[in-house]
């Protein structure tokens, strides 16, 4: 069970997963002009660490840790995610995780999944380039075991 539990959370965020070519869609590259921008990156598989808190299994509390690269779609780094989740009831976890897009900035992503579902996350924030957003974080893992991740950024 707690392997069934590490594998889909590190699945869907595979945060999330994480996610196409980082640029691609975009509005324009300063704070406050990005009305509508789409931004597309691959999320590879996690490295992670399951914390077994209270009760043996998944139960409240437990947390999941993980770290990933993240790619263009031609496979390039672009960046890391670092994602932390705690288990809630009925199988949601409470995720939070940080997307470093090098050279560009940070983007904030905060999600509730269903694991193993894809999923939506709320895009809080942010610096560099993606000072001030907000938005919606498509999460979606795919067949390989990496994640596609679709930000709709406003902002």
């Amino acid at each position: 069970m707690r392997r069934k539990l590490i594998r889909t959370v590190g699945t869907v965020a595979c945060a999330t997963a994480i996610v196409a070519t980082i640029g691609v869609g975009i509005a324009s590259a300063s704070p406050g002009k990005r009305l509508g921008e789409t931004l597309v990156v691959i999320q590879s598989p996690p490295r992670q660490q399951y914390v077994d808190l209270g009760d043996p299994g998944p139960s409240p509390g437990d947390l999941l840790v993980f770290a990933s690269t993240l790619a263009n779609q031609a496979g390039t780094p672009i960046g890391d995610l670092h994602i932390a989740c705690t288990q809630n009831f009925d199988q949601v976890a409470v995720c939070v995780g940080i997307f470093n897009l090098s050279r560009r900035g940070k983007i904030s992503v905060d999600a509730s999944p269903v694991f193993p579902n894809p999923t939506v996350g709320m895009v809080t924030g942010g610096t560099g380039e993606f000072q001030k957003v907000r938005g919606e974080a498509h999460i979606d893992p795919q067949p390989d075991g990496t994640t596609k991740i679709t930000f709709h950024l406003l902002g």
